[in-house]
């Protein structure tokens, strides 16, 4: 009798345990990168790192080209707790952290080199705290997203921002990315990656701005006539969960999760800088015209417009100085 009972005990503790055991969290990653993008490449690095690590506890599926969520959609999707992970960029942030709106102003940084130091400084940490704290969302580390250009789909010579006037130029979604687009001269439109082929190749728009490897990847130079290093944004993007399911793994997990993200974009940042290289070699094998003004008149115009639209006035006092003066 006592035996039976001892073995009921033990077959209902196990049973009760079970459950607990195969317990898995899921991680979704979501990214409007191209699926052949080293931003997806970095992502696929994280998903391998973390399922080899933790077999069975832990299972990430990574959905790129905007085929989970529609670009613009995923940090409210993070809020409301239906997505996981995904690569935010500063202009998304800024719509709720106003005073960290020049993380996305035009000719702020040098270059990626200056981006990443930027990041993983004191400047970084503090801007990271406070998006965790104030939007729930915790930044695992920040990659190099690309150095932004205008790509058009007819042959007018661009030598400053006049000569853009009338120039539809599609931008993601946003109030900043749409200041950005008048400060260089164009007529901001609001359209999503995925619309923007259709829209060049029908005349809906006669611009965009990305980098020359994004625009590889998405094919856009099968519709553009030239591309105008007007170099005007070199962009970050962030690695980032939301926080709630970031607090719910374990302390080991949160540990490989962060050095997953560092070994990832390490390797990203140096494979985007190589892309936008061959990406022009791919421009002149199709015979798309490239060229590259002096950048200098760009630069005043758009500060002159940052200025005028009042959202100087909302940035950080002194964060611009700290991040030019890193060297």
């Amino acid at each position: 009798m006592r035996r039976s009972f001892i073995a009921t005990a033990v077959l209902t503790a196990t049973l009760m345990a079970l459950p607990l055991a195969q317990a898995q969290t899921e991680i979704r990653i979501s990214t409007a990168a191209p699926d052949s993008s080293p931003l997806s490449d970095a992502f696929r690095s994280i998903k391998t790192r973390m399922e080899a690590k933790f077999p069975g506890a832990v299972k990430v599926s990574v959905h790129t080209a905007s085929a989970l969520f529609r670009q613009g959609t995923e940090l409210p999707a993070m809020q409301r707790g239906n997505l996981e992970m995904a690569s935010p960029v500063t202009f998304e942030i800024e719509a709720q952290l106003p005073e960290y709106g020049v993380f996305s102003a035009a000719y702020l940084f040098r270059d990626a080199e200056h981006l990443i130091k930027t990041f993983r400084s004191d400047i970084g940490k503090e801007y990271y705290d406070d998006v965790a704290n104030k939007v729930g969302l915790v930044i695992l580390d920040t990659a190099y997203l690309g150095t932004r250009t205008i790509n058009l789909n007819n042959d007018k010579k661009i030598e400053k921002p006049t000569d853009l006037a009338g120039t539809k130029m599609r931008m993601p979604p946003g109030a900043s990315f749409q200041v950005l687009a008048k400060a260089l001269g164009a007529t901001p439109v609001a359209m999503p990656i995925t619309e923007v082929y259709l829209g060049l190749k029908t005349g809906q728009i006669d611009a965009q701005d990305n980098p020359t490897n994004m625009t590889r990847d998405w094919k856009f130079h099968e519709v553009t006539k030239q591309v105008v290093l007007t170099k005007h944004l070199v962009q970050p993007v962030f690695i980032a969960m939301a926080k709630p399911a970031f607090d719910k793994l374990t302390a080991a997990q949160q540990a490989e999760l962060r050095a997953a993200a560092r070994e990832a974009t390490d390797v990203q940042i140096a494979k985007t800088l190589q892309d936008e290289k061959s990406a022009l070699d791919t421009f002149r094998a199709a015979n798309v015209r490239i060229s590259e003004p002096d950048a200098t008149v760009f630069r005043a115009t758009v500060f002159k417009e940052y200025e005028a639209s009042g959202m100087t006035a909302k940035w950080k006092p002194g964060l611009m100085a700290r991040i030019q003066a890193i060297k």
